[in-house]
């Protein structure tokens, strides 16, 4: 994504991974299709890749709560042994994901994924 919305979207990643460093080695801004809008990644992590599992999983999520009659997602941590992953909507078509470290200081990160997707917003509302 190469305009100035894009630019400031990327912008925005970078700052919220600057708050959360060293946690944070990557932000995604993703389509539900799987097509990544705007991201920030180490380079051990491919963001196509990244963005269509991240879709996938949003999508299986949605699913499940549906079916069990949970109610709306609001985030989705996920912890592996190399990496933690956070998922949680933008907007009815976006989704944000975070890739952290193993064992993240997820209090911070939670408190900084709620102002990122308030920033966010109102960049992709306007």
């Amino acid at each position: 994504m190469e305009s100035s919305v894009g630019k400031e979207i990327i912008n925005t990643l970078e700052e919220f991974m600057g708050r959360v460093y060293p946690d944070v080695v990557g932000a995604l801004v993703v389509r539900r299709d799987g097509l990544p809008v705007a991201f920030k990644v180490g380079g051990e992590f491919n963001a196509k890749i990244v963005s269509a599992m991240v879709a996938i999983a949003r999508s299986t999520i949605d699913r499940l709560g549906a079916e069990l009659n949970l109610g709306e997602s609001v985030i989705n941590i996920a912890q592996y042994t190399r990496n933690t992953l956070l998922i949680t909507p933008l907007s009815k078509e976006l989704i944000l994901a975070a890739i952290a470290k193993p064992d993240p200081n997820l209090g911070l990160i939670l408190i900084e994924v709620e102002k990122l997707k308030d920033k966010l917003t109102k960049i992709l509302v306007e």
